[in-house]
């Protein structure tokens, strides 16, 4: 038996921890933490919690293809890369708490939603465990006929898909979704996947126009993030804000009236910038 496999669990739950967390910001660094899982049975009963906590679709680019290599990961129509298959294949859904979705194109964004892979780890597996979702959508430009019909068409699947996935990761209670584009379409996709978990949520970080056409916000919701990306105002949805904890504006706009956020009664974690 190895010194390594003498530790005590403790010790080796604290080296794993502190290894795998710093591998577990994207995919291509997931791959570095699969090692801990081959040293010995017993680094592989503490890693497996922490490995296989995050499970991750991201755009299948130049720096990702490579994982191919290391047979860990699968190409989803050759322009998204996942380690839901590894993770389903080892029977380690339990341990996902976490789903990083990552989409820098439109031809990334369309094999999301329309593909079928994803839909068959979804569907043909538990997702139960994961809490958290995050969603950064930094798509430039638009690569379609800008035809009605398509586009209407495209936004069914886009529903579809934000439909599918709180219906099969039905758990999801904290939402952070990051827009890097101007394109009306990822803002709808967000603004869609958050009506999907709304009723749920008790954590939500986003930009303001993913609230544009949402009513009210649950008043179960305990920590709120809103940045403003341009000086157009959106209607904020109505929201009891005396029941936050945490509330978080940023980018605020000098026309913004923040007097009645600010003096709610419960949210001492109250912030602004820039204002």
């Amino acid at each position: 038996m190895s010194v390594v496999s003498k530790l005590p669990t403790l010790v080796i739950q604290k080296i794993v921890d502190v290894a795998a967390e710093s591998w577990l910001d994207s995919l291509v660094t997931w791959g570095d933490a699969l090692p801990l899982l081959a040293v010995c049975s017993a680094w592989r009963h503490a890693a497996k919690a922490m490995v296989y906590s995050k499970a991750f679709i991201e755009s299948a680019e130049m720096g990702v293809a490579g994982l191919d290599s290391i047979n860990q990961s699968r190409l989803l129509d050759n322009n998204l890369v996942s380690n839901f298959d590894i993770i389903a294949a080892t029977n380690s859904t339990e341990f996902a708490k976490n789903i990083d979705i990552d989409v820098k194109t439109f031809d990334c964004l369309q094999a999301l939603v329309c593909g079928k892979d994803l839909d068959h780890y979804l569907c043909m597996n538990s997702w139960t465990g994961v809490v958290s979702l995050n969603i950064k959508l930094a798509i430039r430009q638009i690569s379609y006929n800008a035809d009605p019909n398509y586009i209407v068409n495209f936004n069914q699947h886009l529903k579809g898909f934000c439909d599918t996935m709180a219906e099969q990761v039905s758990r999801v209670m904290d939402i952070c979704v990051s827009v890097q584009s101007k394109l009306q379409i990822c803002t709808d996709f967000g603004r869609l996947m958050l009506e999907a978990y709304l009723s749920q949520l008790k954590s939500l970080s986003c930009p303001v126009e993913i609230l544009d056409g949402i009513v009210e916000l649950p008043s179960w919701l305990t920590n709120l993030m809103i940045s403003f990306t341009n000086s157009n105002l959106v209607d904020l949805p109505k929201l009891d804000v005396h029941a936050l904890e945490t509330l978080e504006i940023t980018n605020v706009p000098p026309n913004f009236d923040v007097i009645s956020l600010a003096t709610s009664g419960k949210n001492n974690g109250v912030e602004f910038s820039s204002l």
